[in-house]
């Protein structure tokens, strides 16, 4: 058969456009079953290794799922690679007992332990980029199929060129010319009699809806390679633009905070991919459009204080102006009761300390959020490190006396970090409330005894960067 296209000039401006290849000295690890499409981007990447000087391993993963066929895949890869003097890194695993194990899909579990051995062997050779021999058919019919259970824009713009260390020099081709080019070139490869498996979806729409395609249109993959080179330059720019906003976020102690503003201003394809940018700062990864309209609604509402509890442990409230996503293993933890029966410092069991020394008061004394002098004469110890409780009165310098609660609600500090701020009391009642500052009737005057007493917070709030 006539070789119809230069698979190696094709693959190589393929790979170029989307800066795929390494520098000159780097390495390359290509995936191999030993199918058609594995045999040509081995092929294409031989010659490439030679011209742009970078080195080239090749990595078999035996799923064990054919019996002696995958023992001939693994025989056929081992001794091409011997012949050709490349290096191969060969893996196995039982991935139908791995499946049943861990209650999961055959072609699920056989992808994640292929690509978890490919990681792995790119790691110990320190190789920069890991390549596999998607094709623009295995793109098509990945489009297809994600229309057909439902999708977005990132679905529609199917298996991505690029993706960390992984790339796709064949991305753009289509089988039917790396079939003729291997003809052409004398490659062999082996035929995965799993191919013809229709109980696999994608083998399913191959054979039957694939055809019914290129009957409306010859053309139709090729067609659809160019459009989705469309497709990804709108995500592209979706994804962008949302960049531009989630900038304005903060994420410290395992949550994520951003001016709700922010996001309600925002279009809605846009809010959209920050919602799902601010959870991936959260490593939450996986969220339906049902919850991110729950959480774009929580932005735009008006409760300072509205809080909402999602699937997979994630918890957003507003913190008046800010909205905040928090998985729940970073929720803030709470006091537990402290008695404290002298000076000294003090490690408390969520990751706070607090200080107390005899002391002169110095003038003018601290009336801070976290640090007071307090009338030594005043204090009876023990001292107790509590959560404030209904009914707590608070005098602050200069002030009116007022509840916990009504102060917390005048300062607009959050009703998520209410409950774990604590409050610094004695038999005769607070001395102090974390977050607010001293109690007005116990702080010390200059050039008295006093107690200097300085609350240490877990990690000291930080400046929000505003819009």
């Amino acid at each position: 058969m006539k070789n119809q296209i230069d698979l190696v000039a094709q693959g190589a401006a393929f790979a170029d456009n989307y800066h795929m290849l390494p520098e000159p000295g780097g390495c390359v690890l290509c995936a191999l079953s030993g199918g058609a499409d594995s045999m040509a981007l081995l092929t294409v990447l031989e010659r490439l290794a030679k011209e742009r000087e970078f080195t080239l391993h090749a990595a078999h993963f035996n799923h064990q799922l054919r019996g002696e066929e995958s023992q001939r895949d693994e025989a056929f890869v081992t001794d091409w690679c011997q012949k050709r003097g490349i290096p191969l890194v060969i893996g196995r695993g039982d991935v139908a007992q791995q499946a049943e194990e861990e209650g999961k899909g055959v072609e699920e579990t056989a992808r994640a332990m292929r690509y978890g051995f490919l990681t792995e062997a790119a790691r110990e050779l320190e190789a920069d980029r890991i390549a596999t021999a998607h094709n623009a058919d295995d793109n098509a019919e990945t489009v297809l199929l994600h229309l057909a259970r439902g999708t977005g824009l990132d679905g529609l713009t199917g298996i991505p060129p690029v993706r960390g260390l992984l790339i796709r020099p064949l991305l753009a081709t289509t089988r039917a010319d790396i079939e003729a080019w291997l003809e052409a070139e004398g490659i062999p490869h082996v035929e995965d009699s799993s191919n013809q498996n229709d109980a696999y979806a994608r083998n399913r729409l191959r054979r039957e809806v694939m055809p019914v395609m290129r009957e409306l249109n010859p053309a139709f993959v090729t067609t659809l390679t160019a459009n989705l080179v469309h497709l990804r330059q709108d995500r592209d720019l979706l994804h962008n633009l949302a960049e531009k906003a989630t900038k304005y976020a903060q994420v410290a102690d395992g949550r994520v905070t951003i001016p709700a503003r922010v996001l309600v201003g925002l279009a809605r394809p846009v809010a959209v991919r920050a919602i799902k940018q601010l959870l991936a700062k959260v490593e939450r990864f996986e969220i339906s459009s049902v919850h991110i309209d729950q959480i774009l609604a929580l932005a735009a509402g008006t409760s300072p204080s509205a809080t909402i509890r999602l699937p997979d442990g994630l918890f957003a409230w507003r913190e008046y102006e800010n909205l905040v996503l928090c998985p729940s293993e970073s929720m803030p933890s709470g006091f537990s009761l402290r008695l404290l029966t002298g000076p000294g410092v003090f490690a408390l069991d969520n990751g706070w300390a607090i200080e107390i020394q005899e002391t002169v008061c110095p003038d003018p004394p601290a009336q801070e959020e976290y640090e007071w002098h307090i009338d030594r004469q005043t204090v009876t110890f023990p001292l107790v490190l509590r959560a404030r409780q209904p009914g707590d009165q608070l005098r602050l310098p200069g002030r009116r006396a007022k509840t916990l609660k009504k102060w917390y609600i005048d300062e607009k500090i959050p009703r998520q970090k209410r409950e774990h701020l604590p409050v610094l009391a004695d038999e005769s009642g607070l001395l102090a409330a974390a977050g607010l500052g001293p109690n007005y009737p116990r702080v010390a005057q200059p050039g008295h005894p006093a107690l200097y007493i300085r609350l240490i917070p877990k990690r000291k709030p930080e400046e929000r960067n505003e819009p």
